[in-house]
């Protein structure tokens, strides 16, 4: 995934995770991780990892848009992980 890259909900059916949601589902997926706030936006930084996602969340903690830092240290294994995570909760790719 490229910095310009990003994730979004598929649609307003999709489930309404919130942040606590992804980070459970990132460590029970086998990537540790931990969550950094500043106002609306959330990073989830993985543990021995550079990279982080970048979250825009609402008033309720749930995420509306998902993007990778520009730091990519990550292989396919990370990513089908990452990936298999969002399409847990109904979110798509966006390249």
């Amino acid at each position: 995934m490229d910095s310009g890259d990003y994730l979004e909900k598929a649609d307003e059916s999709s489930p309404k995770a919130t942040v606590q949601d992804l980070h459970a589902r990132f460590i029970a997926a086998g990537l540790p991780c931990r969550i950094q706030r500043d106002g609306t936006k959330v990073r989830i930084i993985f543990e021995k990892r550079e990279c982080f996602l970048i979250l825009t969340v609402n008033e309720f903690d749930q995420p509306s848009m998902a993007s990778m830092s520009e730091t990519a240290d990550y292989d396919a294994e990370f990513g089908q992980i990452l990936f298999e995570v969002f399409d847990s909760i109904g979110w798509k790719f966006q390249p």
